[in-house]
């Protein structure tokens, strides 16, 4: 018995003096240190180079290793294994065999699976639409409706540090050090949900109507649940949300160019994003988004954003905003959005807007709005409002107000109104339109009928030279009136007709005599519509109030009459009239010194 284990002793004795060696020496050959110093040489030279100073021999298929490859390295004492590294990347790996080393194609990674079941630590229950995943591999998955999940990982990813996190329970953190054949059994705790205003705000992207339609209920809820991992990468490229170069990770990684093929949910942009379908955007966004279909951006966006549809920013616009029907920014816009249906910023508004139909913004603006439609602004408005139909700003407006329909303004206008009718509760600029209508006015409004609710118009019944009965309404304040009047004559056979506009304006209004100066146009009706005889008068008068609301005015009025007849109408009462004094100033045109007198009776607030 003893002779035999002293036989084996001797045995091992002798493997260890002789393997050990070997082994030694075939380790030795990746760990010489070389120095190698290269500028566009072959690879098959440096390898040669290698060679020499190391005392062995390189084996490959120049098939494999093309040897012609031109190279550039500088490397000083180092072992031969990381100068291979560096020559070829991870393309090879590398055998030693006696003086050899030989050069092989690198093995390809293979796949592995960890699965297992996420259970609720109290309830001893599983945990449903929870969320597996990787920060260092970007790999991720969720459990089923019985808590089981299956995650795929690299080989090389090992040991791979596992996060598992779901709303309303704490975030769980587990190291698998190697690949596991049985599966896991991950308990979690549930903890308060904090509805912080970070979560609330990512996660408003992908709860509009656009994201419920276009993101599954799994891709949203793994938004909702990994609310505070995010990360920076170069690039993405996609054809669907979850199916791309970062997989179901994409909405967590913030990139510098992404493509996505039918469309794209990413944390944001920090260069450009172009999809021929859709983007969907966590965070901010920066420099240029383009899109066939529509953008969503949960956070900023600062640069250019084009869609052939809709842009939405749940945040703010610094920048351009293209949207082939419309455009919405949840709070402020300093640039210009242009759209061929709507635009709406609901905060405050600095820039231009441009739209083909409707224009809105819900606080204070500052710029242009052009609209095909209607123009809105809730707050104060400084610049121009262009409506096709309708311009309508809540509080002030300093600037000018322009549409072929309506405009109004709820507080103080400081500017112009053109359109057809013009509202506004203090007036303090100019007003033109067919109906102006103002609470008070210190400015002047001219139309056809011009309102203003407190202050005092004028109904008056006159007099003139050529017309025995008048009535005149005098619409506006005292220091600026228009004139809508109509009067009658008591013609020798047929009777003519008077009606006109002027403007006019009165002086000491409020004291017992005072005057006025008035400016009219007048329309001369004498049994046809073809070439109306027209009058121009410029007229004044004294005024003397008798009463509290009524006035009696009397004095001078030059009048232009202007006739494109040759004849006069058979059975009018011609012009100028009989006995006055009368200037020919052409063949159609004459004047004459003639007089009014009426009264008036003032209403509204004296």
């Amino acid at each position: 018995m003893n002779l035999t284990f002293s036989l084996i002793r001797v045995l091992r004795l002798a493997v260890i003096l002789i393997v050990i060696p070997i082994l030694s020496q075939a380790q030795q050959i990746l760990d010489k240190p070389v120095a190698i110093s290269v500028k566009g040489q072959p690879v098959s030279e440096v390898l040669k180079t290698i060679s020499e100073q190391g005392k062995f021999y390189f084996s490959y298929n120049s098939n494999i290793v093309a040897g012609d490859s031109l190279v550039t390295l500088n490397v000083s004492q180092k072992p031969v294994r990381d100068v291979l590294n560096m020559l070829f990347q991870d393309k090879y790996q590398y055998r030693e065999k006696g003086d050899y080393v030989i050069i092989l194609p690198a093995v390809k990674d293979r796949t592995i699976y960890i699965s297992g079941y996420v259970i609720d630590q109290e309830g001893n229950a599983p945990v449903d639409y929870a969320s597996v995943y990787s920060r260092q591999l970007l790999v991720s998955t969720m459990s089923g409706d019985d808590g089981h999940f299956r995650l795929r990982v690299k080989e090389r990813g090992f040991p791979v540090n596992l996060i598992i996190s779901k709303v309303g329970y704490a975030d769980t953190t587990i190291v698998i050090g190697q690949p596991q054949r049985e599966d896991l059994r991950i308990l979690i705790n549930q903890k308060a949900v904090d509805l912080d205003p970070l979560i609330v705000r990512y996660s408003e992207g992908q709860s509009t109507w656009l994201g419920r339609l276009f993101l599954s209920a799994r891709t949203r809820m793994q938004s909702r649940n990994i609310s505070r991992f995010f990360t920076a990468l170069p690039y993405q490229a996609s054809l669907t949300p979850g199916l791309g170069t970062h997989g179901k990770l994409s909405p967590q990684v913030v990139n510098k160019f992404s493509l996505n093929i039918l469309g794209g949910y990413t944390a944001g942009v920090n260069g450009a994003e172009l999809a021929g379908g859709f983007n969907i955007s966590r965070q901010d966004v920066r420099y240029l988004q383009i899109a066939g279909a529509f953008n969503v951006v949960s956070g900023k966006v600062e640069g250019v954003q084009i869609a052939g549809f809709h842009n939405q920013i749940i945040d703010s616009l610094s920048g351009v905003q293209v949207s082939g029907f419309s455009g919405i920014v949840k709070k402020r816009v300093r640039g210009v959005q242009v759209s061929g249906f709507m635009n709406r910023a609901r905060d405050t508004f600095e820039g231009v807007q441009v739209s083909g139909a409707l224009g809105i913004i819900g606080g204070n603006g500052s710029g242009v709005q052009v609209s095909g439609a209607v123009n809105h602004t809730s707050g104060d408005f400084r610049g121009v409002q262009i409506g096709g139909a309708a311009n309508r700003t809540r509080q002030s407006l300093q600037g000018m107000q322009i549409t072929g329909g309506l405009n109004i303004v709820k507080h103080e206008m400081r500017g112009v109104q053109l359109g057809t009718f013009n509202s506004a509760k203090i007036l303090k600029g100019f007003q033109l339109g067919v109906l102006n209508v103002a609470d008070s006015s210190s400015g002047v409004s001219i139309g056809l009928i011009n309102i203003v609710r407190k202050s005092t118009s004028n109904i008056s019944v006159y007099a003139t030279e050529t017309t025995p009965l008048n009535v005149a309404w005098k619409m506006g304040t005292h220091r600026f009136y228009s004139i809508l009047t109509a009067g009658a004559d008591a013609g020798t056979e047929k009777r003519n007709y008077q009606f006109g506009f002027g403007v006019g304006k009165e002086f000491f209004p409020f004291k017992k005599v005072g005057f006025l100066t008035e400016f009219v146009n007048l329309n001369i009706y004498q049994g046809s519509w073809e070439n109306t005889p027209f009058l121009y008068r410029f007229q004044t008068a004294i005024t003397w109030k008798p009463a509290k609301r009524f006035v009696i005015f009397a004095g001078p009025a030059y009048s232009f009459y202007h006739n494109d007849q040759k004849e006069p109408s058979p059975g009018y009462k011609p012009y100028p009239p009989a006995n006055y004094p009368t200037t020919k100033i052409s063949d159609k045109v004459s004047s004459w010194l003639g007089w009014q007198g009426g009264i008036s009776w003032r209403y509204g607030r004296l």
